[in-house]
């Protein structure tokens, strides 16, 4: 799962504000982050492809390890580029 930002290869545009499918939160576009489920082709006759977009909070609501080992990683990072 990557942001919206990095995924699109937006920069230098104003950030826009949307919201977040789970929460109806307003976020800045950079912020949020694109998921997209492929469905299996057993199903496709019954469920289609989708894409939403969603907030931080709620990808580490939905228990996303893969987002929560990155962002843990990336404030260690942080933490230790500071002196914390």
């Amino acid at each position: 799962m990557r942001s919206v930002e990095s995924s699109s290869g937006g920069a230098g545009e104003a950030p826009r504000i949307c919201e977040c499918y789970r929460c109806d939160r307003d976020v800045a576009r950079p912020f949020l982050f694109r998921v997209t489920v492929e469905v299996p082709d057993v199903l496709s006759e019954t469920y289609a492809d989708s894409e939403r977009l969603c907030c931080e909070h709620c990808a580490a609501a939905m228990n996303l390890s893969e987002f929560s080992r990155r962002m843990k990683t990336h404030a260690e990072r942080r933490d230790e580029a500071s002196g914390g």
